[in-house]
């Protein structure tokens, strides 16, 4: 089984290095793995500090020219996938020891399309999804059951066909579309990734709020376009509810525009 590490970051020099390290610690990660690691235009040292990395053709690293935004950033690596498995790990993830045995034996006993693999955060342990929403899970499944935050693992043919919304935060809107198709999709209960959620590089923290509102209002608009009717049919409250936060978001986002103009 061959994984594609596809990791984008924008000055997370230090936090992009350890990423790396968390892979190249594993025993298999030679004989399975290739490292792709995408800088999104960074300002800092991160290419130098990568330097030692390529040099030993630990990784392959692409630069923007300037930033593109994390699902830019994440679709030049999947394009760029040579191995049959795109692992989309982010700059401040840490594969767990091991992590990456369990993986592939995962996939290789059961070919899954996507593979949704758990989350915890690295200060406290405290799980970042629902342990017990676990297991092959249909569209209808996924689509009345949002739960958590995972390390998605798809197949590389099928990611390039399906490329991520250049929307921040709604890598969702194509995973469900890929199930909408028919994908094989799993959930596994074990989580294989410590997230670094300090700090104030966070992608949720560090966007303006006129911009946060405008791409939450952009994200709920295109998830109840795609999904909407199936939503108002299987789960109207959901439905409802997912319509009120869109609204709010477009009231935030003309209050931020009008605050800019005064």
């Amino acid at each position: 089984m061959l994984f594609s590490f596809v990791i984008p970051t924008y000055n997370r020099a230090l936090k992009v290095s350890r990423a790396i390290e968390s892979i190249l610690n594993q025993p298999e990660w030679a004989l399975t793995s290739e490292i792709v690691v995408v800088d999104d235009g960074s300002t800092d040292n991160t290419e130098t500090l990568l330097q030692k990395y390529i040099l030993n053709n630990q990784l392959r690293l692409i630069k923007h020219p300037s930033n593109r935004g994390v699902a830019n950033a994440k679709n030049t690596g999947i394009l760029n996938a040579k191995h049959e498995y795109v692992v989309l790990l982010d700059s401040d993830d840490l594969l767990e020891v091991n992590g990456l045995k369990y993986l592939n034996q995962l996939i290789l006993n059961n070919r899954y399309d996507i593979v949704f693999c758990g989350t915890k955060v690295l200060k406290n342990n405290a799980l970042m999804y629902d342990p017990a929403f676990w297991g092959i899970k249909s569209y209808t499944d996924m689509l009345i059951n949002p739960v958590g935050e995972y390390l998605p693992v798809c197949k590389t043919q099928l990611m390039q066909k399906n490329l991520l919304r250049n929307l921040r935060g709604y890598e969702s809107i194509t995973w469900l579309s890929m199930a909408k198709d028919g994908c094989k999709v799993y959930y596994d209960k074990e989580p294989l990734v410590l997230v670094d959620d300090q700090g104030d590089d966070r992608i949720s923290v560090r966007l303006s709020g006129m911009k946060n509102s405008a791409q939450m209002s952009e994200g709920y608009a295109l998830y109840l376009k795609e999904f909407g009717a199936d939503l108002k049919r299987l789960h109207y409250m959901l439905y409802l509810k997912i319509n009120f936060k869109m609204i709010c978001y477009s009231l935030m986002r003309f209050y931020f525009q009008k605050k800019n103009q005064n």
